[in-house]
């Protein structure tokens, strides 16, 4: 290969990490925006928590569909369409719920936002997930923080928008028209080499997980459950619990995306550091102090830095254990990626539908105090799990 193809290369592969970035960054920020309009969409469709949970739950089976879509098109689209076509899908899918005025509307809408988010999921994680093999060092985690700030956006401009008095129509729908462009302007520069385009075609993702596979999925659902619990049910949470209006509610969903963001950007650099078994055990002690300060703050004011630092703790969680399912001896890196993605969803999102529940029986201080458990058994579980020669 002659040294200006070498350069071209280089270039494209930058230009890639940019592109799949922008995409993890439409993600989160439509994941979010949803996440600060939920109190308006409950309110305005007359749910309790039960329903909001049911209709959460819809997101769940929306997921679930999806990946196994996305297993059978990005094959037959080739990686690179099927990783713009699920930007673009999942941007557009954003304004969706702001339709949802009865409770069959919005689960209608919510179950079409989650099959999206499933197909864009497991392509974008599978696009960073060769990029950064091919590049040959972690990525995993700061290609996650753009994720993560997004959520940071959506909570701002959430917050924002219903500040401003934006119902959900209106403001939803001005976000989704932001993201659709950006999933638009990042399409033409999304790329892979040749032979990782060629593994995608011939791999297939889908295939029954080994025990350690199977550990490492059960991981990452505790880490989503901790994880999309504190964005789906924050800003519900300090408005029932603390009794804060929903533009201030929405700022602890807020200093937990900024901190998690924060963590992701440093991730690569402290596992390099410390190893993977090792960050993800401080990592998760982490999220159980972080937590643990929510619920037991007295108020609002309280419980934010315990956002703050839960948002700190969980971080790096799930990037983490995603790359190393990347790695796995014997076991092809998309089918790697596509099983641990399917697990921790399958697992994962009935997590945020199960605090609605046992919010409805009890409260939703004592769903949360559910998610302390979950990171402590991550930290005493995980050196069983990891094989030793993928512990650094």
């Amino acid at each position: 290969m002659s040294e200006l193809s070498v350069a071209g290369e280089r270039r494209a592969l930058f230009a890639s990490r940019v592109a799949v970035s922008a995409i993890f960054f439409v993600g989160g920020c439509g994941l979010t925006l949803w996440a600060t309009y939920i109190p308006i969409l409950k309110a305005r469709a007359g749910l309790d928590d039960a329903q909001i949970g049911l209709v959460l739950m819809c997101v769940s089976l929306g997921c679930l569909c999806g990946m196994p879509a996305a297993g059978f098109l990005r094959p037959r689209l080739g990686p690179l369409r099927a990783g713009a076509l699920a930007g673009l899908a999942f941007a557009a899918a954003s304004f969706g719920p702001a339709l949802g005025v009865t409770l069959p509307l919005l689960a209608l809408s919510a179950a079409l936002f989650g099959l999206c988010f499933g197909f864009l999921d497991v392509c974008m994680n599978s696009h960073a997930s060769a990029l950064e093999r091919e590049v040959g060092r972690p990525i995993m985690s700061s290609a996650h923080a753009f994720f993560s700030l997004g959520t940071v956006a959506g909570a701002l401009a959430g917050g924002t928008l219903i500040g401003f008095g934006f119902d959900p129509p209106l403001g939803m729908g001005l976000a989704s028209a932001g993201l659709v462009a950006l999933a638009l302007a990042a399409m033409p520069w999304l790329w892979l080499p040749e032979h990782h385009v060629r593994e995608a075609a011939d791999t297939s993702v889908f295939r029954l997980p080994n025990r350690t596979m199977a550990g490492i999925g059960v991981l990452t659902v505790l880490a989503f459950v901790i994880e999309l619990a504190l964005i789906d049910w924050g800003a519900l949470y300090l408005v029932q619990a603390m009794g804060s209006a929903p533009a201030q509610a929405a700022s602890g969903v807020a200093a937990f995306s900024v901190a998690m963001t924060t963590g992701r950007l440093l991730g690569d650099r402290i596992t390099r550091a410390l190893g993977a078994v090792t960050t993800i055990q401080i990592s998760a002690a982490i999220a159980f102090a972080g937590v643990a300060l929510v619920v037991f703050a007295p108020t609002t004011l309280a419980a934010l830095p315990g956002f703050a630092i839960a948002g700190l703790g969980i971080a790096n969680l799930v990037p983490i254990l995603f790359s190393l399912s990347g790695r796995m001896p014997g076991i092809p890196p998309n089918a790697g990626i596509a099983m641990t993605v399917t697990i921790a969803y399958g697992g994962g999102l009935f997590g945020p539908p199960l605090i609605g529940f046992v919010a409805h029986a009890l409260d939703l201080r004592a769903a949360f105090l559910m998610l302390t458990v979950g990171a402590l058994v991550i930290v005493v579980a995980v050196r069983a799990v990891i094989p030793r020669a993928l512990r650094h």
